[in-house]
C-alpha cells in the first residue's frame, strides 16, 4: 500500500516540506528515509523495539510538520490538520506504552 506520493518498497525516498518560518518567509527541507535490510517484526527482542521507537520517532516528526502546517491556516483546513496532529498524539501514547511494556 503506498503513501500520498509514494509506494513504501522499502527502499530509498525522499520528503520535500515547504514551511513558513517566523517572519513569514516558505522555506523548503527534505529529508531521506532508508529502509535497508530486511524486516522481521517478530514479538519482542531488540529488533523489535528498534522499530517501534523508529516509528515513534517518525511519528513525532510528522506531527511536528503538520502543527507547523496547521499555523499557516485559518478554519476548517487548521481544524483538520489539528485533528491529524491529535491522531499522531494518539498512536504516539500507544506505541510509547508499547515500548515501555516490551523493554520490561
Amino acid at each position: 500500500m503506498g503513501h500520498f506520493d509514494h509506494d513504501h518498497d522499502h527502499g530509498e525516498h525522499v520528503h520535500e516540506h515547504t514551511h513558513v518560518d517566523e517572519h513569514g518567509q516558505p522555506y523548503t527541507h527534505t529529508h531521506q528515509h532508508t529502509h535497508t535490510g530486511e524486516h522481521h517484526h517478530a514479538h519482542g527482542g531488540e529488533q523489535t523495539i528498534a522499530v517501534l521507537q523508529y516509528m515513534l520517532e517518525h511519528n513525532i516528526h510528522h506531527a511536528k510538520e503538520l502543527s507547523d502546517m496547521a499555523a499557516e491556516f485559518d478554519g476548517e483546513a487548521r481544524h483538520q490538520l489539528l485533528h491529524a496532529v491529535e491522531s499522531f498524539d494518539q498512536a504516539n501514547g500507544y506505541l510509547s506504552a508499547a515500548l515501555e511494556e516490551l523493554k520490561k
